[in-house]
Parts: structure tokens; C-alpha cells; sequence
């Protein structure tokens, strides 16, 4: 399902360097802002967030107390960086059941794969 859903997208990102990053937790989302500020330009770079579960944000979502200052200020950033228009999100996708690491780089043609993925 990831495969197809991915082609039919790919075409619009086919000039920029093209990066999948395995995890949409903090260490996901904070690789992904890095890379998005050390690109700089807006073609430069396009970054696919692989999730295994529905949602992003991984145990900032799920595992700590929503109403500590430090979650919103780490949950503010996380939503600017996931509403960058050179991010996607695919959630419900895990990587070594739906998708190969293999199929990442050689059918889906990412020129990296970062694995950010957490404890399960």
C-alpha cells in the first residue's frame, strides 16, 4: 500500500534531493528539521517521515504529560516542521513489514534513508 500511495506522489519532488526518515518521534522530527534548516532553499530538499503508527510525535504525543511547558514548546516545533511543505507523512507504515529498507532506496529511489525509529 505505501509503494503505491508513494509513486503516485513522487513525480512533484523528482528534482530535489529526496530523504526518507524512519521515525516521527523526537529524534525523527528533529533529523528532519535539521535537515530542512542545513538545505536552506525550498527545492533543495524533500523529506518523507515514516511512521509505524497512525500519528506523528511518537511518546511527546503518547508518553508524557500534555500540559508541561516543555511538551507544547517541543510540540509547537514539531508541528512547523511537519507543516513545511517539504515534508510528507505516512503513518501506518512499518519499515521491515510493509516496506524494505531495500525498497526505500531502490524502488521508492531515496538518495538516504535515516533510521529514527524508537522502542516498540
Amino acid at each position: 500500500v505505501f509503494l503505491i500511495q508513494y509513486n503516485r506522489m513522487a513525480a512533484s519532488t523528482a528534482k530535489a534531493l529526496r530523504v526518507c526518515v524512519v521515525g516521527s518521534g523526537p529524534g525523527g522530527l528533529y533529523t528532519t528539521k535539521y535537515l530542512l534548516k542545513a538545505l536552506g532553499a525550498k527545492n533543495h530538499i524533500a523529506v518523507d517521515v515514516l511512521e509505524a503508527l497512525p500519528t506523528p510525535y511518537g511518546l511527546v504525543r503518547a508518553g508524557v504529560a500534555p500540559d508541561h511547558p516543555e511538551v507544547k514548546s517541543v510540540q509547537n516545533d514539531f508541528d512547523a516542521v511537519m507543516e513545511d511543505e517539504r515534508v510528507r507523512f505516512f503513518g501506518n507504515v512499518k519499515v521491515g513489514q510493509d516496506v524494505s529498507v531495500s525498497d526505500l532506496r531502490k524502488v521508492c529511489g531515496y538518495d538516504a534513508v535515516v533510521m529514527c525509529y524508537g522502542a516498540n
